[in-house]
């Protein structure tokens, strides 16, 4: 999904010049860029960093020039964007969207550049997957990654006479809490996006955990592959805590804001979302951070795994060669370095946590190796404003998480079509609900034939 770039600020026009030599480079090797995520003047903290970082940057690379604007990422005007060439040299996007632009090439190719990096060549070969195409060619930087968590309310545990400590690991533990918050608390025990796409996302990373996938892709035609057993059963797993146990509340149209601002008002005991969730829940929902509680996702098949997802940064195929490999470079040394350079690491946490940010210390899909993370999160405690204590069932378990990324063509279209599965199933209770994924099954091949 979107969430990790709506935490990013991102720019706006693309670098155009009518110098001599290479568009955007001087007859004297200058390079001039545009970069995105520049900070919003409300966040001071966080625009000083970025500003002497810029000049840092600069002086470093006399011959790299960094324009800075910003761009909000829209799944609606991207392809526009991308299209008349107004995107900035390089900006962020989500991991939905890369095979798919991938694909119909258009994205640049940085493979030369990200190998002979010592930033870039370190990335997990692993995490590294998301942004290659299938002869391994690399055309994207992760920069920021994830992967989807059940967040759950610890007081309303406590409430229900559940220990907070032992979040559920299955998805009959899931119900049978589920049914206890409801029952002892009149809270909704669990929650469920669907809306804006959210339903086809999180039924999606429900649907992995039962070992089941969404698309087939062969010889480049991908088909429809969720119409068997997995999803079926994720659906009845729903059905059965909506219209059996009563236990999922009165609200079936949440979009991701509405049900992270029900989960911050202690109305929700848990849902599928991302760690990341905890920031705005504390930061601008009113959350108390005491009370959230993050787990990995519950596991119903030896075969099943857990969604990841997270921002890229790409770069603009209009860009000249000399622009893409300065944005890289750019892009490590801004959004990278910062996990394998001390200052960098202090600064950046120092800032965040002096806005009043409650992201310092998150946890995350680490990019690197375990050695790198562990040092890291020596340099960045004294500026931790994260409850780290509630985070532990998760990130217990993080290094040994199957990883599965989203549906990789038209992601965004097929999660659009699964929103109506997850309303109808929680909405009418006598859904035959293998006749209706069997007309989503035919209705997603439909699209995937013209993504």
């Amino acid at each position: 999904m979107t969430g990790a770039v709506a935490a990013l600020v991102i720019l706006g026009t693309a670098a155009c010049s009518s110098e001599s030599g290479a568009e955007g480079t001087k007859a004297d090797g200058t390079v001039t860029i545009k970069v995105g995520q520049k900070p919003t003047p409300d966040q001071a903290a966080a625009l000083k960093t970025w500003t002497d970082r810029v000049a840092e940057f600069e002086k470093a690379n006399p011959k790299i020039k960094i324009e800075g604007s910003e761009y909000g990422y829209d799944v609606q005007t991207f392809q526009a964007d991308l299209a008349a060439g107004t995107l900035p040299t390089v900006v962020a996007i989500p991991y939905t969207d890369v095979q798919g632009l991938i694909e119909r090439k258009q994205l640049a190719d940085i493979t030369d550049v990200v190998k002979a990096s010592p930033v870039g060549s370190k990335i997990n070969p692993e995490v590294l997957k998301t942004v290659q195409d299938s002869s391994g060619k690399i055309f994207g930087l992760p920069v920021q990654a994830y992967t989807m968590s059940l967040n759950y309310n610890r007081a309303l545990f406590k409430q229900a006479g559940l220990d907070p400590n032992k979040p559920p690991t299955t998805w009959e533990e899931v119900r049978t809490d589920a049914k206890a918050i409801a029952d002892k608390t009149g809270k909704a025990g669990y929650a469920m996006m669907t809306t804006n796409n959210t339903g086809g996302w999180i039924l999606t990373a429900m649907t992995y955990t039962y070992g089941g996938k969404i698309e087939n892709v062969d010889g480049g035609k991908a088909s429809a592959a969720f119409n068997d057993a997995p999803m079926k059963n994720a659906l009845t797993a729903l059905h059965e805590m909506r219209w059996t146990d009563n236990a999922m509340g009165s609200n079936f149209l949440f979009n991701q804001k509405q049900l992270q601002q029900e989960f911050a008002g202690g109305k929700i005991g848990m849902y599928i979302g991302t760690p990341g969730d905890y920031r705005d829940e504390v930061t601008t929902m009113g959350g108390k951070g005491e009370d959230i509680g993050v787990a990995p996702l519950p596991l119903n098949s030896p075969d099943g795994g857990t969604l990841t997802g997270g921002a890229v940064q790409m770069f603009n195929p209009k860009a000249s060669k000399e622009q893409v490999e300065a944005a890289v470079k750019w892009a490590e040394f801004f959004w990278l370095e910062k996990f394998t350079d001390q200052d960098h690491a202090v600064t950046d946490a120092k800032a965040a946590n002096a806005d009043k940010v409650h992201s310092v210390g998150l946890p995350m899909l680490w990019l690197f190796d375990e050695a790198s993370q562990q040092q890291y999160n020596t340099w960045i405690k004294p500026y931790v404003n994260t409850v780290q204590a509630n985070f532990t069932p998760y990130t217990s378990k993080a290094a040994s998480l199957k990883l599965m990324i989203e549906p990789p063509v038209a992601g965004q279209k097929v999660y659009a079509n699964l929103d109506t599965v997850v309303q109808t199933v929680l909405t009418k209770k006598d859904t035959d609900i293998g006749k209706l994924l069997g007309d989503s099954s035919k209705a997603v091949d439909g699209l995937l034939a013209n993504p």
